[in-house]
């Protein structure tokens, strides 16, 4: 009887291998050169970027709220001049008695409580001074006597 899987000298084949060469060292360097190491981006979580997003639109909403209500942050009180002018104006003629026919007064003077500033006024054809006291955060004030 013949051996099918013998060949024409009457020998055995060699079976072809059944495994592939062994893939390259992994510690050593790349036959194909040096290649940095891909970092992988850190995802971050859509909750933690949401809750850390909302917490700064808070405070920012909060300061500009407090800024915009509360006189001192962003707002500062002051005085319209040509109001002011009339008021030192009417005390004059009115409490006073005077003959005052002028008054000027330094514009942008800010509404702080204790405050005094200076105002000048024609008083009967004769320029005078009038010092003016803030009494209180709404505006109101006090003339004093021209000198």
């Amino acid at each position: 009887m013949t051996n099918p899987y013998a060949g024409a000298d009457g020998d055995f084949p060699t079976p072809a291998p059944r495994w592939a060469p062994a893939p390259p060292a992994q510690w050593g360097p790349d036959s194909a050169g040096s290649r940095p190491p891909v970092e992988r981006r850190r995802r971050v979580s859509r909750k933690l970027l949401i809750a850390v997003v909302g917490q700064v639109v808070a405070v920012v909403a909060l300061v500009a709220v407090l800024g915009l209500v509360w006189p001192g942050y962003f707002v500062t009180k002051v005085f319209d001049t040509a109001a002011l002018q009339q008021g030192v104006l009417s005390v004059l003629r009115d409490d006073y008695q005077l003959d005052a026919d002028l008054v000027a007064c330094p514009p942008g003077r800010s509404v702080e409580v204790d405050s005094r500033f200076s105002c000048s006024a024609q008083v009967a054809g004769v320029p005078k001074t009038v010092t003016v006291t803030v009494l209180s955060s709404d505006g109101r004030f006090e003339v004093g006597r021209p000198q």
